[in-house]
Parts: C-alpha cells; structure tokens; sequence
C-alpha cells in the first residue's frame, strides 16, 4: 500500500488515458443536495484563497492494462470522485468560450488526437461508474438530457451544480474562478499493490462521505472478493436489490441475520456476524448470494405481496403489516421455505397465515407485552419441528404447539379475548382499533374504504363533558366516561370527526348515520338508541366482540400432536428451591427456548443472552464487583479472576462470571438478573424434572 498527498484534477482526472472504474460491490451514487452545496461552498471558498481544502480519502488498485487505457478500479472514495466529475460537467457546460469548454473536458474524457490508440466510447469517459448510474453519465456527457432519468442522482446533482454555478456568476465570480477552487480539493491518494487486501483496507477506511449502511457493507463482503464480480452482481445481487426497496434493505439483512444467527445481532455487530456466519459455514460469495436472493424474493412477498401467491395469502401478510406485526417473518421464512418445496399446500399456507393473525391479534387485545416475540418467533419453527414427523400435520403441529405452552406466549382463550374486547383500552392501540372496526364494517359487503375515515368517540372524550352527556349519563358520569371511554363499545368509525366533537348524543346520532359515509354495521345498534349510557356501551361490545370472535376464531387441530414430556415440567423463578434435585432440559427466556443439561449450563447461557441484549448492565457491575442481591458475597462478575468463584469468561469479552453455585442459587441469581435488566419474572421458565434418587425416594415413601 502506497499513501501519496493528491489533487482530484492533478491526480485522478486531468491525466490521458486513464479510466477509473466503480466495481459492482459499490453503491449507487447517491450524495444529496446538502453533501453537493457543501462541497461547492468549499470550491468557491478555496478558489478566492492560496490554501488547498482536504476532501478525504480515495483508495484505489491498478487493473491489467489493455494497452490503450491505464485502468483503475475505486475501493472507497467514489461518492466524492462521481460528485467532483458532475460537477466539472456542469462548469464545462456554462464555460464562457469554447476554449474554456474543451479544456474542461480534457478532464472528463480521453482524448486520441492522432487516432494512436484506438478508444472507443467504453473507455472515452475517464470514469465509469455502476451499471445504472453509467448509463446515466453516458447521456449526460453526451448532452441527451432528453433520455436521462430524471429521478437519479446523477442528474438531480448535475441540476444543483448549475444552479449554484448560476448563482455565483451572478454574483461576479466567472467558471475559472470556481474550477480553479477545484483545482485546489485535496485526498489521500491511496493506491494499494496486488498483494494488499482490499477488503479488509475497506473496513478500515473511517471515510468522510456518507456513513456505509448494514446493506452496503454485506454487498462489498460479497462481491468484493470474487473475480466474477460482474456476473454474480447480474444474476443475484442486483434481482435481490430490485426485489426490496431502498428503504427496506438494511431491515431485511437484520431479519436475515436474526433468523440465521444463534443470538439477536445489534445493527453495530451485525456485519461482523454475517462475516462470521459465512465463514463457518464455509459459503462461498455465489452460495451466500444465492441463499441471499432466496429469503429476498419471500421477503419481497411479505413487504409487498406477490403474483405466485393467492390472494387470500396477499390479503394475510397486507395485515400482519397493517398491524404491525412484522416480527413473524422469522418464522415465515421457515414456513414459505417448506412451502416451497411442496411440504404444504397453498390451503395449508393460508390456514397457518390466519392462525398466527388470530393469535397476534388476540395477543395484543389481551395486552400481552410483545418482548417475547422475537424470540418465540426465531425458536418457533425448530421447536414446532423437533420431530421432522410433525411436518406431516403441518397446522395441526402449530396450534397444538400454542395450546401446550404455559408461559406468557400461550394462545388466549375465547373466554380471555372477548373479556378483553369489551372492557380494554382499544383506542391506544390505534392501528388495531381501527383494523378491528374495519372489519367488522367490511364483512360480507362491499369493502368500505376507510383511508378517509378516523375513530370517533361516541361518548365524547373532552374532560368536561357538556351538561346534556352528563344528564345522560347519570350521576356517576365520570365513573362511566372513565371506565368506557376507550373501550370497543364506545368507539366507531366516521368522515365528521373534527365536527362531532362534544356535540349532544342526538345530533351526533344524526350524522353518524349519514349514508353518505356508507358505515352501516357499526352505527346499526347507535341509531336505534334514545341514549347513550353505560347499558347501550355494555350492549353494543358485546355485539361487536362477538363479531370479531367470529371473524377471528381459533380453528381446534384436527390431530392433537404431544409436545409434553411426562417427566418434565415447567417451573418459574418464583420458588428458587423447587430447582433443588432437578434434571434440565431447556429454559425459555422471552419467547426464545435454549436447550441445556445443567444448571450451570443455563446459567451461562443466560448471562450471555443477556449480555447480548445490553452488554452495559453486566459490564458495569463487572467494574464496580457488584454482588447481585443482599445477603451475597461473591460478584457475580469481575474483571479480575481473584474477585469472583472458579476462571470462566462469558463468551467474547473479558468479563469473569461466578460459577460453582447449587441449583436453587442459580435461579435466585438468574431472578436477581432479571430484575437488573427489568424483564418479567414470567418472561423465564425452564424445564426439569426431578432426579432419579429423588423419584426413587418418593416412590419407597408412597409405598411405606
């Protein structure tokens, strides 16, 4: 690796045949408005000084030369070198005479004066950015304005450079006088020998232009180091790219990684677990592409629907989305992974897909707290299909699942939902409410747009209700407004919100039923009403709850399928002593069960789960050698190994942890954790039974 002082013109662009080549691996240019003024500010300012600005790092690598062009490919550096080329353009084209002009485009294009060297229009342009951005800087040098996107940022920068240009012409500055600030834009030259890594001189760059997102550092890993960049670019990379927005990517790459990793990666860890992920599992960059391109387009389908699927299956994911509820894609892969491959029907599919919608719907009515999700989700399908044989009764194995777990992840009764329907605060959570009466409104009729529509209180939400409501209402109008305001029964849909307001019951009445706004099933308990008190709240949730149990039931599995193990059981935090003399076989820590045969075992693995979650927890009492509860003696984790009970390190960091502890000990520790980290006693369970001396014992008292 060679580091020179450099000048962007003086370096890079005003030298003759050269082309300098922006791999597929990159990104596409996309530097804003804001970056473009702030360089120009920079040129302008420069230009009327004698001191040079330094604009960061350019790191590039000869390529084999063809005999005609010196050849060089951009590591790090591409956004400033693209932004500095446009706009040279740009100066070139508001140039005061032809003079000014061609000497310009001396540093955007090779010349052949004497016809030596053969260039033709591939190797004319001194840069040669991406596939779809180089179409666009083809048209713009050729001056096709007509035929260049107008969406893209090459043109939109180019745009911006005029008008900047523009405005300081008008201000008495001529283009010399700018392109002579650019003259002055100082780099790094960083140009490394064939033997360097580049990869690894990539990761190490701390660049000064936009910040590399989770997306962009997976697609460098991955094309980077192949030699058919080209090809595995074309076949993979750029279908996985178009198959999920921008916006989307680095969320589809943290999905990825949650569904292939052991733990949940942090964004600022992820790219080292996916580096890790493919090298133990020994992928190569088309493998990995491939698998990539695979979960994408079932990622695709999630985030957008798809064509291959029917609608039924389209109309499932759209709610899993309009409700939020987006955590299930770790398990869908899984799932669309074995539809895939024919081990379920499109039928079996949809009946899956309407299950897990029931159950999150049922679950967030209930008011069970989401911090399980994940992991219930990321463990779901290997805990479902701990015996391949289960595949055979597919949705059967899922709900009977659900029905036998016993932790705060358990399938909600009928009994628990509709009690929850009536007598929740549905209006807080406000995508639900609003999808819940949609539904109710949409049943077997012609679907009611309700993009227009808003949730209205019928019972009016003001503090202090108008003497007509409390009248009405009784003399316990606050007791009532207080414990039913909120609440199914009170709440509806309607295209008057901002004009109902804290007007009387009748009036209100009144245009609630305007047929205008087409709402027929909600209002049709409300219209036929003199008034509204708690009586007619009462009434219309118990309407509505049970057409939402009926839209919303829990289809019974046609086959029962044992997840039990008669020799276990399941035991909290709550009773530390109940550990005594037990056999484990597996804890559950927020939805995500981990399979382990001692209790020292668990222990660890609970510390490093938790330390995953927030390593500033631990680390802190490491420091300080906090002990854990009163009444202990030992810390429970030190950097120093005197400190603590036994040598053993959580996993990747230099953090000691006690060991040595009993059963009961352990669980009393684990609770204090817990605690520490403000997650739910019910949020742990784990499973043990009790030791063969111990059965043993209770079976001579039994007999005695």
């Amino acid at each position: 690796m060679n580091i020179y002082d450099g000048r962007i013109i003086n370096n890079f662009l005003e030298p003759n045949k050269r082309q300098y080549t922006i791999p597929v691996y990159q990104r596409d240019y996309a530097w804003s408005k804001e970056q473009c003024t702030k360089l120009f500010e920079d040129v302008v300012r420069v230009g009327k000084s004698d001191n040079p600005h330094f604009c960061g790092s350019i790191v590039y690598a000869p390529l084999k030369s063809d005999g005609k062009i010196d050849r060089f490919v951009i590591i790090d550096g591409q956004q400033r070198l693209t932004t500095v080329y446009i706009l040279l353009k740009a100066l070139a084209d508001m140039a005061e005479s032809d003079k000014q002009r061609n000497a310009m485009e001396e540093d955007l294009m090779n010349s052949d004066k004497f016809d030596e060297y053969g260039i033709d229009a591939a190797s004319k342009l001194k840069l040669k950015p991406i596939k779809s951005d180089n179409e666009q800087l083809l048209f713009l040098m050729a001056g096709k304005h007509d035929k260049i996107d107008k969406s893209c940022g090459v043109w939109k920068n180019y745009q911006v450079f005029c008008e900047l240009i523009k405005e300081q012409l008008n201000g008495g500055l001529s283009v010399m006088d700018i392109y002579r600030g650019v003259e002055k834009l100082r780099v790094a030259r960083i140009e490394l020998d064939r033997e360097d890594d580049a990869q690894e001189t990539f990761e190490r760059i701390n660049s000064t232009g936009m910040p590399l997102t989770l997306a962009d550092l997976i697609r460098n890993y991955v094309l980077m180091t192949d030699s058919d960049q080209e090809k595995l670019y074309e076949d993979y990379w750029h279908p996985a790219e178009t198959a999920i927005k921008q916006e989307h990517l680095n969320d589809f790459f943290m999905d990825y990684l949650n569904f292939k990793a052991d733990s949940f990666p942090r964004e600022d860890e992820a790219y080292g677990i996916f580096k890790n992920i493919f090298k133990q599992h020994k992928y190569t960059n088309e493998t990995m592409l491939k698998e990539l391109l695979h979960y994408a387009e079932f990622y695709k389908t999630f985030l957008y629907g798809s064509n291959k699927c029917s609608a039924k299956t389209n109309e499932l994911l759209r709610d899993f989305r309009e409700l939020k509820q987006t955590t299930v894609f770790l398990f869908l892969f899984h799932v669309f992974d074995d539809y895939s491959n024919n081990i379920i029907s499109q039928n079996e599919l949809e009946k899956i897909l309407q299950f897990l919608l029931n159950y999150s719907i049922r679950r967030i009515v209930c008011e069970v707290g989401s911090n399980s999700l994940r992991g219930l989700y990321k463990t779901l399908h290997a805990r479902v299909f701990v015996r391949e044989e289960n595949k055979q009764h597919y949705y059967d194995s899922i709900v009977s699942f659900f029905m036998h777990l016993s932790s705060k992840d358990a399938l909600q009764s009928d009994e628990a939902f509709t009690e929850a329907l009536e007598r929740n605060n549905l209006y807080r959570k406000n995508a639900l409410c609003k999808y819940l009466l949609t539904v109710i409104e949409n049943q077997g009729k012609e679907q009611l747009l309700t993009d227009n529509l808003t949730i209205e209180h019928i019972m009016p939400q003001n503090r202090n209700l108008s003497t007509s409501w409390q009248v009405m209402l009784g003399d316990n109008w606050r007791e009532i407004k207080d414990r039913y305001l909120h609440t199914l029964g009170n709440l509806t849909l309607t295209g008057y919100n901002s004009e109902l307001g804290d007007k009387p019951f009748a009036e209100k009445k009144e245009k609630l039923s305007d047929v205008h706004t087409k709402v027929i099933t909600l209002y049709e308990d409300v219209k036929s009403c003199d008034s509204w008190n708690e009586n007619a709240i009462i009434t219309r949730a118990k309407r509505l709850s049970g057409i939402i149990l009926r839209l919303f039931p829990i289809t019974p599995p046609t086959e029962i399928i044992s997840f039990s193990d008669s020799r276990y059981n399941e035991y909290t935090c709550d009773d530390p002593s109940s550990a005594t003399y037990k056999y484990i076989n597996y804890y559950i820590l927020q939805g995500e069960q981990v399979n382990c045969t001692t209790f020292a075992d668990m222990m660890k693995s609970v510390c490093y789960q938790l330390y995953a979650r927030d390593k500033t927890i631990i680390e802190t009492m490491a420091r300080n050698n906090e002990t854990l509860y009163t009444g202990a003696t030992i810390p429970m984790f030190s950097y120093d190994s005197t400190k603590v009970r036994g040598d053993y390190k959580i996993k990747d960091t230099d953090i000691f942890e006690s060991t040595g502890f009993s059963a009961s000990d352990i669980i009393w520790r684990i609770r204090a954790l817990l605690d520490k980290y403000d997650i739910e006693h019910s949020d742990f369970v784990y499973s043990a039974r009790i030791s063969k001396q111990t059965a043993d014992k209770e079976d001579n008292n039994d007999n005695s």
